[in-house]
């Protein structure tokens, strides 16, 4: 979803260039992440008459609280993309277990495959692997401290997945009026502009349509409307689904009660009861 999102702005009318993850599992050093931007814009900055739009996705729980401020304090604003936990964690184990079982970035097991041993070996490994301590992979204790850091000291607006996907016609015109973006068709349908991923200043070979992770958004031309339901809470494990509940919901709740505490949203159509929610 984060990486249709900076697809989808990255459609704008100005001079800009998507990053995908400067911050990734093998960097957290804001010199190499800064680095990396010069090198995505390079070629743009040679010939722009403008100043270039970066766009930078990176996942909440590869910065530190410091790296974060440092970061930040650069960003002209920040964008919390999230979506519903229920669905998030969902997806997330989905895409968990076809890592463990058949490799990294395979796509066999799709969400109604998935077996209690399934959801039993992907919580262990999100509970106490060396990717993953506590649930950390989740997110959602990193993205609450540095949105609680974040408050008061930079621009900061909520991108919820399921208003993005469901309602982009009323979403992105309120979110680019935010950012300063002009606000193009194209954001919704008719992508052209390709996207720069880290991955493959490590490894050139690196295919994004061959990534189980990113292919979609990698490969579509627009918005696309494709989750499932989220698996239920009775179904997880008792470890993940306390990790759901007491954790990864409160933090999106906040999120979302700041996001509709904007004076402006009505004149977009995004009242609250206009949310789809589950």
């Amino acid at each position: 979803m984060s990486t249709a999102l900076g697809r989808s702005l990255n459609e704008s009318s100005g001079t800009s260039v998507f990053l995908n993850e400067p911050f990734n599992m093998r960097n957290g050093d804001v010199d190499a992440a800064a680095g990396h931007v010069v090198r995505a814009a390079e070629s743009l900055l040679s010939s722009a008459r403008q100043p270039v739009i970066v766009l930078a996705k990176s996942m909440a729980r590869f910065l530190t609280g410091p790296v974060f401020r440092a970061w930040t304090d650069v960003c002209s604003s920040v964008v919390w993309c999230i979506r519903d936990p229920r669905t998030q964690i969902s997806s997330l184990v989905t895409r968990t277990a076809n890592d463990l079982f058949f490799g990294v970035g395979s796509d066999r097991l799709k969400q109604g495959d998935l077996l209690p041993s399934h959801l039993a070996a992907v919580t262990e490994f999100l509970q106490s692997s060396e990717l993953s301590t506590d649930f950390s992979k989740t997110g959602w204790r990193a993205i609450g401290a540095h949105f609680a850091d974040c408050a008061g000291r930079r621009p900061s607006w909520v991108a919820d997945g399921s208003l993005f996907s469901r309602m982009p016609d009323q979403f992105l015109p309120y979110l680019c009026s935010r950012l300063g973006l002009e606000f193009s068709d194209r954001m919704i349908d008719g992508w052209e502009k390709p996207f720069v991923n880290v991955d493959r200043f490590y490894y050139p070979e690196y295919d994004d349509a061959g990534d189980a992770w990113v292919k979609q958004a990698a490969t579509s031309r627009g918005i696309e409307t494709t989750e499932s339901p989220p698996l239920e809470d009775s179904a997880l494990p008792d470890a993940l689904r306390d990790h759901l509940l007491t954790e990864a919901l409160p933090v999106y709740e906040t999120l979302m009660r700041a996001f509709y505490a904007q004076d402006d949203l009505a004149q977009y159509g995004l009242e609250p009861g206009r949310h789809p929610r589950r």
